[in-house]
């Protein structure tokens, strides 16, 4: 099952004074997603990084943001994007969470600024 899908870019907060990297991103995705079927909560700090819930046909999703520790300062940089989802609602099957990766992948990939998408 995917869980993380991570990419390369210089588009994105490398230097957050407060190591809560990714709130730059959290908005930027959301605003991607404006007229699809998902809808985005607003982003909060997490441990390092950003959270924000999503909904697709009723079932919750969480995102997470955060850039990789090796990038912290750089100019361009591997950030992360993990998708979870509440374990009461845990479905291996569930076919929201496969759009939404694909939501997800595709937006980063049709952005010109962004390289080396791949799920881990």
């Amino acid at each position: 099952m995917k869980e993380q899908i991570t990419f390369m870019t210089g588009l994105f907060d490398t230097t957050a004074g407060d190591h809560h990297f990714g709130e730059d991103l959290a908005k930027w995705m959301a605003n991607k997603s404006k007229g699809t079927e998902f809808t985005f909560g607003s982003p909060a700090p997490s441990s390092t990084g950003w959270t924000e819930p999503v909904t697709a046909d009723g079932e919750k999703f969480t995102l997470g943001f955060d850039l990789a520790p090796a990038s912290v300062g750089s100019d361009y940089a591997e950030w992360l994007i993990t998708i979870d989802k509440p374990a009461s609602w845990r479905s291996a099957g569930s076919p929201s969470r496969g759009r939404l990766c694909d939501h997800i992948h595709n937006v980063l990939r049709d952005e010109r600024q962004i390289r080396e998408v791949r799920w881990d």
